[in-house]
């Protein structure tokens, strides 16, 4: 018997979305993980076939990648013990847009599909945020929520639930993507237990503002408010030329400028094409200057989340 392969598409992801600390995420276009899978009776165990374009050395063992240990908890809650074989194309670049998470929501995703569509979206964020913390040992749910939902999401860590918020078109972002990666345990081993509380109360105010521009469908609040008083301060010493990025995006015209999750990619954002031109110029000229191996690539809020490949 000859089993279908079936394909999926997992968007790459901003968690925090500035000062949204662990809660807020957002999916975005032009980047993301595409999955092949079949299940295979002649295998004697799962198989990762292969791995293309990643940036750095990942498993392909599968019992220690997202993807296939997600798969595997669909599979095996549905009752189908036969072994799959995958094929992973990375396409989410560098450190804080989500890698790991659009992997383990692919494979759960995917693994659904392979057994006809039976589990709810709860379940398979559970699948996916398993396979998430059994690789980084964390629950960190933003990145997760984002590219299962699309668009904007809302989560809460204590009761591992998330939801999807809304899509806003109309924002442009620009992302700076160094070659240098960073770790997101090294990059939240950084911060401190406690905060000024002036920080903490910016942080909350802008965080409702980038839910309210949602709510009135106001892309030029939403890139007013991606600024983060919170944990910006304590993790830009960790990413090469930070400040001097952001203050050359603000310069250029975008409204907010943010690190994108846990690092090294930052996001600048606008809501007018118009400055589109300049802001990746003087992005790019600040890099030359300071001899940071980067890619600049521009994208915008995915609204759609996981999906088949292709549709």
């Amino acid at each position: 018997m000859t089993f279908p392969t079936l394909s999926v598409y997992a968007p790459a992801s901003v968690g925090n979305i500035g000062p949204g600390f662990d809660t807020l995420g957002m999916a975005v276009t032009g980047m993301g993980d595409t999955l092949s899978a079949t299940l295979d009776p002649s295998l004697s165990k799962d198989v990762i076939e292969r791995i293309t374009g990643a940036w750095t050395t990942l498993p392909t063992d599968p019992r220690e990648n997202t993807a296939s240990i997600a798969l595997r908890l669909i599979l095996d809650r549905a009752g189908e013990g036969r072994p799959f074989r995958l094929v992973l194309e990375k396409g989410v670049p560098g450190s804080g847009l989500g890698s790991s998470a659009a992997s383990a929501v692919g494979g759960a995703y995917l693994g659904n599909l392979l057994v006809g569509d039976i589990f709810s979206p709860q379940e398979i964020l559970d699948a996916a945020l398993a396979a998430e913390a059994g690789v980084s040992g964390g629950v960190f749910l933003d990145n997760i929520s984002a590219c299962l939902f699309g668009g904007v999401t809302v989560s809460h860590g204590e009761s591992r639930t998330s939801l999807p918020a809304g899509f806003l078109d109309g924002v442009h972002l620009v992302f700076v993507i160094p070659r240098q990666t960073l770790r997101t345990s090294e990059s939240r081993k950084i911060l401190p237990e406690l905060v000024p509380r002036h920080n903490a109360i910016g942080a909350l105010s802008n965080t409702a503002g980038i839910l309210l521009a949602l709510l009135r469908q106001d892309p030029a609040l939403f890139c007013q408010r991606v600024s983060d008083p919170l944990i910006e301060p304590y993790r830009k010493v960790l990413i090469p030329g930070f400040d001097a990025l952001r203050e050359a995006a603000l310069n250029a015209g975008a409204s907010g400028f943010a690190i994108s999750g846990a690092g090294s990619t930052t996001v600048a954002l606008t809501h007018r094409t118009e400055v589109l031109p300049r802001l990746i110029d003087d992005l790019t000229s600040v890099l030359n200057k300071l001899s940071i191996d980067a890619l600049v690539m521009t994208s915008s809020i995915d609204p759609k989340g996981v999906r088949r490949a292709n549709s």
